[in-house]
């Protein structure tokens, strides 16, 4: 096996894992239910969840885009790759909401007197 399809390969694995991991089994979004309002608090799971999928997702294109066969037929190549950058777009679009988020809560928490 060539060394670095077997890189390309390491990495989409460990990309849908991420992905998996943070669709499943990842709580962080859930302990900070005592200090946002259930509102907001499901919305950041939801949003967290969404983007375990689109990692999840990332990894399959990546495993797939790097593909000799792929390569060969120009039209799947290309939407594989447009894919995988509308993917990583929206990565960034819910990373910058959940920011925005975490942002309101520092803020509304330095806004509130402590005992």
């Amino acid at each position: 096996m060539n060394p670095v399809a077997a890189v390309i390969d390491i990495f989409s694995l460990l990309t849908a894992a991420a992905g998996w991991y943070y669709l499943f089994y990842s709580k962080a979004a859930h302990k900070l239910q005592q200090v946002e309002s259930q509102r907001i608090n499901l919305a950041r799971v939801r949003l967290r969840r969404v983007g375990g999928l689109i990692m999840l997702l990332l990894g399959v294109l990546f495993f797939a885009g790097f593909q000799d066969k792929i390569e060969a037929s120009g039209a799947a190549y290309i939407a594989i790759w447009l894919t995988v950058l509308l993917l990583l777009l929206l990565i960034v679009v819910l990373a910058l909401i959940d920011l925005r988020l975490t942002w309101a809560l520092r803020r509304d928490r330095h806004r509130t007197p402590r005992p």
